[in-house]
C-alpha cells in the first residue's frame, strides 16, 4: 500500500495487517493508511498537518471501482486528505515505470500480477486474483511448493531436498509433526513469507528449489505474453517489474528475464526499479 500527496511532499508505505484491501475492508485499509500518512506528516521537513488537500494511494486488492470508492470515503472520512483518489498498487506503478508511456509491469509479492498500459492508453491486467484462484508465480504460490516439498521429502518421495530442514529451521520446529501442526493455522502471508527459503536453496544450486524458481519464472512471462496481445504491431514492449521476489540478484528476477528473452521475443526488460511510492506522488500532483 502507497500514498502520494504534493501538499507535504510525503511518500508512506505500509505493510502488514490491512495493507492489503478486501471486500468490505475499507475501514481497516484506512486506518492502516491513515496511521502511516500521521507519521509521514510528522517526519516531513518543517512539520505539517492532516488532512492535506490531495492523495493518491495505490492498494493492493483495490481493482474494483466499488472497493476504491469504499476507501477513498473511508480515507476522507478518517483525515487523510480532502481529495482522495484509490487506484491498484500496480496502476500506481505504472506511472513510475512509464510515466504516461506504454508498458507491462509484473508484481511478484505475496502474490502476482501484471498491469499494461497499451498504446492507446488503455489499462489491461492480468492475474492477481488471490491465492485460492492463483496468484501464480507469487511468494504463496513458492511458499505452497516448498511445503510440498518438504512432505515428499518425509516420506522419501522424490528428489532429496533441503528444503524441510530450512523451514523447521526458519520457523523454530523441531520435527515435521510440528509443521503440519503449523501449517493448520498459517495465514497466506505466513506461507508467502517461506518463499525466501526456495530462493535461498535456488541459489545454492539446489535442483527442486531450482525447478520451483523456473516455474515461477514462466508462470509470471505468461502474465507478460497474455497482456503483450493488447500491443499491435512487431515494435518492442517495454516490461519492468517490482515486488519483493523481483529484486536484483533474486533467482527468480534471473529466471524471468532469461525465460522473458525466449518467450516474448518483443519484450524488452526496464533495469530500474519500480518504486510505486513515487508513481503516487507523481499521479497526486496532477490531480485537480
Amino acid at each position: 500500500m502507497v500514498i502520494g500527496t504534493p501538499d507535504l511532499t510525503i511518500l508512506g508505505r505500509a505493510d502488514g495487517p490491512g495493507a492489503a484491501m478486501r471486500p468490505g475492508g475499507a475501514s481497516a485499509s484506512a486506518a492502516v493508511l491513515a496511521e502511516t500518512a500521521r507519521r509521514a506528516a510528522t517526519q516531513a521537513r518543517g512539520g505539517g498537518e492532516l488532512p492535506v488537500a490531495r492523495a493518491v494511494v495505490g492498494v493492493a486488492g483495490a481493482g474494483r471501482d466499488q472497493e476504491q470508492s469504499e476507501l477513498a470515503h473511508a480515507l476522507v472520512t478518517a483525515g487523510v486528505a480532502r481529495q482522495v483518489r484509490v487506484l491498484p498498487d500496480g496502476a500506481v506503478a505504472l506511472a513510475t515505470a512509464f510515466d504516461d508511456g506504454s508498458g507491462i509491469l509484473v508484481n511478484a509479492g505475496t502474490g502476482s500480477v501484471a498491469y499494461a498500459r497499451d498504446p492507446s492508453g488503455a489499462l489491461h491486467r492480468a492475474g492477481g486474483y488471490g491465492w485460492q484462484l492463483g496468484d501464480e508465480g507469487g511468494g504463496y504460490w513458492l511458499g505452497r511448493r516448498a511445503l510440498e516439498v518438504a512432505a515428499r521429502a518425509q516420506d522419501g518421495r522424490g528428489e532429496g531436498s533441503t528444503l524441510l530442514a530450512r523451514l523447521l529451521s526458519a520457523l523454530g520446529l523441531q520435527q515435521f509433526d510440528d509443521l503440519v501442526r503449523w501449517t493448520a493455522t498459517a495465514t497466506p502471508s505466513q506461507v508467502a513469507a517461506l518463499a525466501p527459503h526456495v530462493l535461498n536453496a535456488a541459489r545454492e544450486g539446489e535442483v527442486v528449489a531450482r525447478r520451483a524458481v523456473d516455474q515461477a519464472a514462466s508462470e509470471l512471462v505468461e502474465l507478460v505474453a497474455t497482456l503483450a496481445s493488447a500491443f499491435p504491431g512487431t515494435g518492442p514492449i517495454r516490461v519492468a517489474v517490482t515486488g519483493g521476489l523481483l529484486l536484483p540478484h533474486s533467482p527468480l528476477a534471473a529466471a524471468f528475464g532469461q525465460r522473458l528473452a525466449d518467450g516474448v521475443k518483443r519484450a524488452r526488460l526496464v533495469a530500474d526499479r519500480i518504486d510505486p511510492a513515487l508513481g503516487a506522488l507523481k499521479l497526486a500532483a496532477k490531480l485537480e
